[in-house]
């Protein structure tokens, strides 16, 4: 499903999937604050905020902002309006979920269903979270999966997990699964951070989806969406400096660009050369400028004229290698925006990859 937008306008509301088994609306999820149809807020309107921002893989999507207060208890996320279900059924319940500043607090995901969950031994569970704790690292996205199986369900196996959003790996987290009593008939979703009084943390949800298990459901795959080409991991020294580069043109191999013979100086210049072309990569790189750099939030990406016609894709990264945004080069001008505002201090790169082999250059942009 092709969502591309012009840069400035690129808002993506959750057009990644056509699957339209997802029971949950979020259509409603419009920039704001407080509860929403299909959504209400899990402590005050101040601490539920929805906002533009970046997916995992880079997308421009309304996210779901929790903002604690000092007072630590309901620090944002929401319970789900119950839906209408089938208890023989199996049904999945995910989210994407990422933490910034600091681990206090907990992070959660459950459901609910007026009393009629049960454990997989068949115990009574009125308060049913899949998951409750501390996502592995700050500032990455994950995918939580739980499941509440059909009342006649007798496996004392969990299947939910939760993934990583970069590496799309299972972490070593367990998730609990559940089942349906006999008599439930209605189903809700529900996500939040809670007993976090760190005014300056933030938690960020996107995408909660509830869906039946028949088949039509999408893939954990399809969920979590990475492509392989999208991956630039960067290496670096107790000084900061880059000293390795591995790039995934098209889902191969990843292979180093440059090794311990080459000298720091290609390794800023951030050039990968093709077997197949030579090139002078140092004026391919004078030809990309980056302006102001150090910046406070907003860059500017000077590209001469001649090489727009080349340009394959343009990706910004984090210095963690994580995929921030890609941006639209299809009504390309002299110069294109980056927007940090609103990112941590540090590192970050674009990336511009061009389309007849010749080569890619990586700029680094430092985020005052």
């Amino acid at each position: 499903m092709n969502c591309k937008l012009p840069i400035t306008y690129m808002v993506v509301l959750f057009c990644f999937l056509s699957n339209s088994q997802n029971l949950l609306d979020t259509s409603t999820w419009t920039v704001g604050s407080g509860s929403v149809t299909g959504f209400t807020q899990n402590g005050p309107t101040s601490e539920n905020i929805r906002e533009l921002g970046y997916n995992h893989i880079g997308e421009q999507v309304v996210l779901w902002k929790a903002i604690p207060g000092a007072d630590g208890g309901q620090s944002g996320g929401w319970n789900t309006s119950y839906l209408n279900i089938n208890h023989t059924k199996t049904y999945r319940l995910t989210v994407w979920l990422k933490k910034t500043n600091s681990h206090d607090g907990n992070s959660y995901l459950g459901c609910n269903s007026y009393n009629n969950i049960l454990e997989l031994n068949g115990s009574v569970n009125n308060n049913p979270y899949f998951w409750v704790g501390d996502l592995p690292k700050l500032d990455r996205w994950y995918l939580l999966v739980g499941y509440v199986h059909g009342s006649s369900y007798s496996s004392s196996v969990s299947l939910g997990r939760i993934y990583d959003g970069v590496t799309g790996e299972e972490t070593a987290i367990n998730v609990k699964d559940f089942k349906f009593k006999d008599t439930a008939i209605h189903l809700r979703h529900r996500s939040y951070l809670y007993y976090d009084s760190n005014v300056d943390d933030r938690q960020y949800f996107f995408d909660p989806r509830i869906e039946v298990v028949n088949g039509g459901q999408p893939s954990i795959s399809q969920l979590l969406r990475l492509n392989p080409n999208s991956k630039l991991f960067l290496t670096y020294d107790d000084a900061g400096n880059q000293t390795q580069r591995l790039y995934c043109p098209d889902g191969n191999e990843c292979v180093p660009t440059f090794d311990s013979k080459q000298s720091q100086e290609h390794a800023k210049e951030g050039i990968v050369k093709t077997e197949s072309t030579e090139v002078d990569s140092k004026a391919l790189s004078r030809s990309v400028m980056v302006h102001p750099n150090p910046t406070k939030g907003l860059a500017s990406i000077e590209i001469q004229s001649e090489l727009h016609s080349k340009i394959e894709f343009i990706k910004v990264y984090n210095a963690n290698s994580s995929l921030l945004q890609k941006l639209d080069t299809q009504n390309l001008k002299q110069e294109l925006e980056v927007d940090l505002s609103g990112k941590p201090s540090g590192i970050y790169f674009v990336h511009i990859h061009f389309n007849d082999g010749s080569a890619s250059v990586t700029k680094k942009i430092i985020k005052e």
